[in-house]
């Protein structure tokens, strides 16, 4: 039995929104291209990869040698969205549209910066009455980009030349068989693109007409965040030879676990902004990486290092490393988070000292932050251990 969202007031009133027919034809493809370019934040693809909001259309129908993209939509950072929009009546809609797209998205690969700015162009003279080039427009809609307009061309055009997307199948209903071809297609990881399936269940408010709509919106399917394959040739006197091997894919203990474009894009930001404490901040988190119960949560102005905390399904966050290359540790955060997951607050309590000192702050200092240049890693990674360790270990409060 399906459930259906309610609209209810404070003495408890209220009424059900009524689910929309699919077979009804109260709306069709060109209305759901017109949604998505004037709400683009129906699509959740903050919920895919944080790289890919907030989106900002730059097209609709847009012409490429194969075909018609749909929309397209870019993001502040320079990440390229394509999305094929299909209704459960249209017998297209089945799992022949994730062929299309990834085809789609191949051809569009093909293009260089200048090729997909007369496309924007072409988009702002249509809908926003002004001619203006992709990086104006951009800024328009968000606001100055933050490691400047040079930085948002390249990785625009390395995105293109990668083929670095995210494509989504926008739906009233998404098919069975298109799920299951998401499901097949996620066994090639070599893809440089991720698929996801966006569902629009829409309901009315009222009986007796079609209008307003409350449209939520559900991530059906999607393939693994894109993996990067690591090419080696060896050439021999009898010729060469070709090993393709996955990032990412391994599973065993100690092994590489897998890089989300996000991450990528952090570590982008750093080289660009912090090119001298690359090595020494990507080697500390790799170092961490590869153990058991740690996760990498990269955002856009920091990556996260975190531990799950015994017996439970929370995290404490070990330690951050900023854009700008500083290395901080937040053992109040830490605290709260031992004692939110029913732990005691005394655990954390002796390594706010040490770590100061190992920071080398003055003792009225509360935020433990310095650039990495300067930070002993030996050091740190051992108090951080051992802090690891008697969180392991902690018992909980009774």
């Amino acid at each position: 039995m399906k459930t259906y969202p309610y609209l209810v007031n404070e003495n408890a009133s209220g009424e059900n929104f009524i689910p929309i027919d699919n077979r009804q034809k109260i709306y069709d493809e060109r209305w759901l291209q017109d949604l998505l370019r004037r709400q683009p934040d129906i699509l959740p693809v903050a919920e895919i990869e944080p790289v890919y909001y907030p989106l900002i259309p730059i097209g609709q129908e847009v012409f490429i040698d194969i075909g018609i993209i749909d929309n397209l939509f870019i993001s502040h950072r320079g990440y390229l969205v394509l999305v094929e929009t299909k209704l459960w009546r249209n017998p297209q809609a089945k799992r022949e549209v994730i062929a299309q797209a990834i085809d789609y998205g191949n051809s569009l690969s093909k293009w260089d910066y200048s090729r997909l700015n007369d496309a924007v162009r072409n988009y702002t003279r249509k809908f926003g009455n002004i001619e203006m080039d992709l990086v104006d427009w951009v800024e328009q809609q968000s606001g100055p980009i933050e490691m400047g307009r040079d930085f948002f061309e390249e990785t625009v055009a390395k995105n293109l030349r990668l083929g670095r997307f995210l494509i989504l199948i926008v739906g009233d209903r998404i098919r069975q068989p298109v799920v299951e071809m998401v499901s097949y297609v996620n066994k090639f990881p070599h893809l440089a693109a991720d698929i996801a399936l966006v569902e629009l269940n829409c309901y009315r408010w009222k009986a007796e007409t079609n209008w307003p709509l409350l449209v939520i919106p559900a991530i059906v399917a999607r393939t693994e965040i894109i993996e990067r394959s690591v090419i080696q040739v060896t050439v021999t006197q009898e010729g060469h030879q070709v090993e393709v091997h996955q990032e990412g894919t391994q599973k065993k203990t100690g092994e590489r676990k897998r890089v989300s474009l996000t991450e990528e894009a952090f570590w982008e930001l750093l080289t660009e902004k912090a090119p001298a404490e690359y090595e020494k901040a990507r080697n500390l988190v790799e170092k961490y990486r590869v153990r058991d119960g740690i996760t990498v949560d990269p955002a856009e102005s920091a990556i996260v290092v975190k531990m799950t905390i015994q017996d439970t399904s929370q995290q404490a966050s070990l330690f951050f490393i900023t854009k700008a290359g500083d290395l901080c540790v937040w053992p109040y955060t830490i605290r709260d988070q031992m004692v939110k997951a029913g732990f005691g607050r005394g655990v954390v309590e002796p390594y706010y000292v040490v770590l100061k000192n190992i920071l080398r702050l003055p003792q009225n200092r509360k935020e433990l932050a310095r650039n990495i240049s300067e930070v002993n890693i030996d050091d740190f990674t051992a108090a951080i251990d051992r802090l690891s360790e008697d969180i392991q270990h902690a018992e909980p409060v009774t």
